[in-house]
């Protein structure tokens, strides 16, 4: 949720923080980083979510193609049912 003037920082929003610290978990937002791991990234503190799912598209150029030439064949059979929807009809 965003933070402005009508919407301000207050102590309700931090009720899931102070369960999880309480409890020492983890929850999809928030995440333990031990020393050896600060250590190895330099102790670069950017929080980059280690759970998060990758946005972009994982898909190889040969899969993009066979999904390309599958929805053309999709396309070119949808064309061959309207023309030939097209063709029953009489003229008026």
């Amino acid at each position: 949720m965003k933070v402005t003037k009508k919407q301000p920082l207050t102590l309700d929003r931090f009720e899931e923080l102070f369960a999880l610290v309480a409890a020492r978990t983890d929850s999809p937002r928030s995440w333990t980083v031990t020393r050896a791991e600060m250590e190895a990234r330099g102790y670069d503190l950017k929080a980059v979510n280690p759970t998060a799912k990758a946005a972009g598209d994982t898909r190889t150029p040969t899969e993009l193609l066979d999904e390309i030439e599958a929805r053309g064949r999709d396309v070119d059979a949808a064309i061959a049912r309207l023309r030939a929807l097209l063709q029953a009809e009489p003229e008026a």
